[in-house]
């Protein structure tokens, strides 16, 4: 299957981009303040200092022990002589590199907080040549503070971009970033589910590559695709009666079915009553309509756990197939494809929910 690529924590990523152009701004500040007091500052460390700082999600006991390590930490090109765009480089890559370990709501992977780190190191440099070529052709040496303050935020902004690249997640089966961003969007028990068919398709995945290349083993891996789409397929739908049902208050639909019945009730005007029955009547086929998708939430969930089930079954018959003879495990591979297809067929079916004709019934 094609390689599928997925950002991570978009919304993480956004605030502490937001976070990261305050520091850098707030650094500009204070390299205006030392410069009138005449003390030398780097401007290139105080610039990523503060937008690893600000961008930084953690507590007051890490912010400070951060505080006090990061200058240390971002001096140590300075300390090897490197070379200008080199030693920046490192600066961001290294801050990149504390962030993404420890400054983050998500724990990215190794690999992850790598790539955010070359990104940042790639990017810091590129940050302060825009910064050159602003101070050169809009500030030309006035307006000294606001020069500061916006190039050391253009700074912080390239390098904050730059760590875009620990919210990347390429993965190489287009099936299981799917059950893996599905994942993130549920809660509770299909949640629960679909995480374990993730764990078990992969699985099963692992399996069958192992076996011998062959028909069996090319019908094989199409009937687990098929499995686990279908798997993914009714946690999505799940996933919106889920929705459907959480934006109406069905307690509060109900109180306002009775308040409408009580008011019909007392009114003396018979084209008052009536108004109010037919509204109530409205509200309880609102109701009723409620009812029949909380028991369809309630099937679909069912047949979450059958599906999930199948895919228990095939990875627990996989590892039989490892065990036979090697020249049997083309057939062995085709039968089970063909055994797994005719379990997945009917368990859907049994599973099925009975469709519910529309009621217009009203609760008493």
């Amino acid at each position: 299957m094609p390689l599928s690529v997925q950002l991570q924590e978009r919304e993480d990523f956004e605030v502490r981009t937001l976070r990261a152009l305050g520091g850098g701004a707030l650094a500009g500040v204070c390299a205006v303040v030392a410069s009138r007091l005449r003390v030398p500052v780097d401007l290139g460390l105080l610039a990523v200092t503060g937008a690893a700082l600000a961008s930084a999600r953690v507590d007051w006991k890490v912010r400070v022990g951060m505080l006090v390590g990061l200058p240390v930490l971002l001096g140590i090109p300075d300390v090897l002589n490197l070379p200008t765009p080199l030693a920046e480089s490192c600066m961001g890559a290294l801050a990149a590199g504390v962030v993404g370990w420890l400054g983050t709501k998500w724990r990215p992977k190794p690999l992850q907080v790598l790539a955010g780190a070359v990104g940042a190191g790639a990017l810091v440099p590129l940050g302060f040549f825009v910064k050159q070529v602003m101070d050169a052709r809009l500030f030309d040496g006035r307006l000294g503070a606001l020069g500061a303050v916006v190039g050391l935020a253009t700074v912080a902004l390239f390098w904050s971009v730059g760590t875009l690249a620990a919210h990347v997640q390429v993965h190489g089966d287009a099936l299981e970033a799917r059950g893996t961003g599905l994942e993130k969007q549920l809660s509770g028990e299909a949640q629960e589910l679909v995480a374990r068919a993730v764990e078990l398709y992969r699985q099963c995945q692992k399996e069958a590559g192992r076996l011998t290349a062959g028909p069996g083993k090319t019908e094989l891996v199409g009937v687990l695709e098929k499995m686990a789409r279908e798997v993914f397929s009714l946690a999505e739908t799940h996933a919106g009666l889920e929705a459907q049902l959480k934006a109406v208050q069905k307690g509060s639909v109900d109180a306002q079915v009775k308040e409408l019945r009580a008011k019909a009730a007392a009114a003396t005007d018979a084209v008052a009553r009536r108004q109010l029955e037919l509204a109530a009547s409205s509200l309880g086929e609102e109701l009723n309509n409620l009812e029949v998708l909380g028991r369809k939430r309630e099937r679909l969930l069912a047949q979450l756990h059958a599906q999930v089930a199948l895919l228990e079954r095939a990875r627990v018959s996989l590892v039989g197939v490892q065990g036979g003879d090697l020249g049997s495990k083309g057939a062995q591979a085709a039968q089970l494809a063909r055994k797994l297809a005719a379990l997945g067929e009917d368990g859907s079916g049994e599973s099925a929910p009975a469709p519910v004709p529309e009621s217009t019934k009203v609760l008493g």
